[in-house]
This record gives C-alpha cells, sequence and structure tokens, in this order.
C-alpha cells in the first residue's frame, strides 16, 4: 500500500511486479496530482489496484483518521496476504498501526523511498517530531527496508530498529550507445520533478557558470511547480513531460547526468542513466553518494563552484565521459540490477515468513 502511487515509488512497484510476475499483488493506493492517468495500465495482469480514497500525504488529524478506518476496511479483506509492503511514510505510519490492530504486523515490511526525517525543506522541530512518528511506529513492528545504505545508516542512527538495506535494481541491457566523435556541445542533463527536493535553483547557480560558453548545454527532462526558476535562461532547455519513450531518447543524447537533489532514497532517475551509460556529477545527499564511485564513474559535489569544475574536467578530458559512463553501466550490471533486489527481497520475505528456503540461493 501507498498514498504515493507517482515518482519514485510508482517507478519501485511497476519494476518489483513485473519482476515479480509469478505471484499476485493488490496494491492498495492514493492518487497524486502527478500519478498518471490510466496508471493500472502500467501493471501487468498479475496486479489489482485498489484506491484508497481518503489517503493524504500531508498530516491532517481528522482526514488522517478518516483514511486510517477506510485502510482497516480496506486490509480485512487481504489478511490472507502472505506480505504487507508499506510505501513512504504516511502509509508507513498507518498501515503498521493497522496492521498491529489486524493482527497482521508480523509478515509488514516497511520500504520508505527517503525517510521522512531526511527532509531538507521543514523544521528542525518537525523533523524530530518526523523521528518520533517513526520510532513509534517502528516499536509496532514489522520490518524496515531502506533503498540505500546511505538511508539505512540514518535510520539506525535515529534510532529505528529491524533494519534491512536492499538496493533499488532496474532492468538494464547488455549493451548500451555512446555518441562517438567530439562532444560540441557537451550536453548536461537531469531528470524528474521540478520541485524543491530537485533543488532547480541550484542546477540553475551551476549553469550560469557556462552562460557565455556555447559548448556547454543543460537540459531538464521533466517539468513540475517550480519550472519558472529555470524559464528564460538560454543555456537551459525544459522538455515537459514527455511519454516513456520520448523521455528515454532524451536521456540517452546527454553526455552527463547531473543531480542537484537536495534528499533522495536511491534515485531510479540516476539509475536509469547509469544503465544507459552516463557519468555523474551527484550532490552529496542521501541515495545520491550510494551511486557515485569519484573518478570511477563520476564526481559527487558541495557546492555549484565544485560542480562547475567537475564539469571543465570533462571539458578537457571528453574521452573521461565515456571511460566513465562504461563504468556506471557495469555497476548497474552489478550492484543495481532489478535481478539483485528480487533475490534480495525474496530472502528477505522468507526470513519475515520464517520459511526454511536457502536451499534456493
Amino acid at each position: 500500500m501507498t498514498e504515493c502511487l507517482a515518482g519514485g515509488v510508482l517507478t519501485f512497484l511497476v519494476n518489483f511486479t513485473h519482476a515479480f510476475y509469478d505471484d499476485t499483488h493488490i496494491i492498495i493506493y492514493g492518487k497524486r496530482a502527478y500519478t498518471p492517468d490510466h496508471v493500472e495500465k502500467l501493471f501487468g495482469s498479475n496486479v489489482t489496484l485498489v484506491f484508497w480514497e481518503h489517503a493524504t500525504q500531508k498530516i491532517q488529524p481528522y482526514k488522517d483518521i478518516i483514511a486510517f478506518k477506510e485502510l482497516i476496511y480496506l486490509l480485512h479483506n487481504y489478511k490472507g496476504a502472505d506480505i504487507i509492503q508499506l510505501h513512504s511514510s504516511k502509509a508507513g505510519f498507518l498501515g503498521r498501526v493497522a496492521c498491529r490492530v489486524l493482527g497482521m504486523i508480523s509478515k509488514t515490511v516497511y520500504i520508505p523511498h527517503g525517510i521522512s526525517f531526511a527532509r531538507q525543506d521543514i523544521s528542525y522541530n518537525k523533523a524530530l517530531f518526523y523521528i518520533v512518528l517513526e520510532r513509534f511506529a517502528n516499536r509496532l513492528g514489522g520490518q524496515v527496508v531502506a533503498c540505500s545504505h546511505s538511508e539505512g545508516q540514518l535510520c539506525l542512527n535515529k534510532g529505528i530498529k529491524n533494519v534491512s538495506v536492499i538496493s533499488n535494481g532496474i532492468a538494464s541491457s547488455k549493451y548500451f550507445f555512446q555518441k562517438q566523435g567530439p562532444l560540441k556541445p557537451i550536453i548536461i542533463g537531469t531528470s524528474g520533478r521540478i520541485t524543491l527536493q530537485k533543488n532547480p535553483a541550484l542546477f540553475l547557480d551551476i549553469a550560469s557558470h557556462f552562460y557565455h560558453n556555447p559548448y556547454v548545454k543543460f537540459l531538464w527532462i521533466g517539468d513540475g511547480e517550480m519550472h519558472t526558476i529555470l524559464d528564460g535562461t538560454e543555456n537551459i532547455a525544459v522538455t515537459g513531460w514527455l511519454s516513456y519513450q520520448k523521455h528515454k531518447n532524451e536521456l540517452q543524447n546527454i553526455d552527463i547526468y547531473l543531480s542537484t537533489a537536495s534528499w533522495e532514497g536511491l534515485p531510479y532517475a540516476v539509475l536509469e542513466a547509469m544503465s544507459l551509460g552516463k557519468p555523474l556529477i551527484l550532490s552529496q545527499c542521501i541515495g545520491n553518494i550510494d551511486l557515485v564511485k569519484p573518478e570511477q564513474n563520476g564526481f559527487s559535489y558541495r557546492t555549484a563552484n565544485q560542480a562547475s569544475n567537475e564539469i571543465r574536467f570533462f571539458m578537457h578530458h571528453p574521452e573521461q565521459i565515456t571511460v566513465m559512463g562504461s563504468q556506471s553501466h557495469k555497476m548497474v550490471q552489478t550492484e543495481f540490477s532489478l535481478k539483485n533486489m528480487k533475490d534480495k527481497y525474496m530472502k528477505l520475505y522468507h526470513s519475515v515468513l520464517s520459511i526454511d528456503n536457502t536451499s534456493q540461493y
């Protein structure tokens, strides 16, 4: 279940249910403004979607009580489920309380996809409040699964127990395309919603260092409520929302992937770029730091000046775009594949259900 069938949660669930194609999945979900129309078409015949009408993203006590009662009713219909997965913070909290009430907590797995108190757009006191909520729900029982090692360590540091780490994984082809010949201009790209989390102001700041350089262009693949920050800047193009294939084509045509995110879980957008053989320049935040190995598949940075210097490195050493991009692709194959993710979840579920099935692995 999730209150937020959109963004990284949606990508995870599509990948997950496709990987576990022999199993039956019931997704209890709430919508967001950016949930795709006809979202059910993204899933296979092994998936049933059940709408959670009163689920909201923000904490709203009266509405949350109604959502909780609705969730109890919906979950009661699926007491025979083998595993209960909870995705994102609101579903993680309400879901664990509901599962405790219904006697289902022992088979509950909570996957935050970016733990609530890691956010950088909230006050110190609000972050403490989120930590209290997470600790309370954690004491009710169930297993927590962080999608990156840095997120897992943060959870442990804040007193969250029973934490496993299973990195997000994606399907990736054995081969990938890279541009040949001189790279003029070099295209620096990013992908996703233009929101405070993704820090478009920092993206603009980095691009401003190359405003008068005709050989460096910046591309934001996507759209969002903060798109006006990037409007009217000659060396930044914004594609708007695209179909899956057009999105992939745009991502294929960039040379370097730049992330300016302030916090993450383990970003699928970066994994997708890696699977296409792109070197990385990533902000040093939770999630991002798990995906870049400095001077192997790219660089990490703290300031716009550092990011600009890393772009200049690639300008002066264009052959490293191919070298480091190949390393990104290799990392997806070996560390962040969909098969690896599936195998680790299978082992976790056998452990949760106390089934001795180790002979399969």
